[in-house]
């Protein structure tokens, strides 16, 4: 948003780094979720078996999503604003490590 002259509007001070964490936030929990429906089949299937490997990594991925989330919304907060904001390596591996998750659960399922 733009306030007059073309500026940040007073009101958006901040409001980066707030949805950055939060959108890390709502990927860690879809994560999490993931692995609780997966334990969910395995304790209902009766036991540790297929999907052990996927809880697991899911709980890697979404540990691991906190702390990339919590590091990049504490760059945004500061001032001045670093010079590299780019994406770092960290993005695309958990990015990746989703789609494999996806893929991993979705092979579980089908068994």
């Amino acid at each position: 948003m733009t306030g007059p002259g073309g500026g940040p509007s007073p009101g958006s001070a901040g409001l980066q780094a707030e949805r950055t964490e939060l959108a890390w936030s709502r990927t860690s929990l879809g994560v999490v979720a993931n692995a609780a429906l997966l334990a969910v089949r395995e304790i209902a299937v009766g036991g540790p078996g297929a999907a052990t490997a996927p809880i697991a990594l899911a709980v890697v991925i979404a540990v691991a999503t906190i702390v990339v989330g919590r590091v990049r919304a504490n760059a945004l907060r500061r001032s001045p604003l670093p010079a590299h904001l780019a994406p770092t390596r960290a993005v695309p591996l958990i990015g990746w490590s989703v789609v494999a998750l996806a893929v991993l659960s979705g092979g579980v399922l089908l068994l």
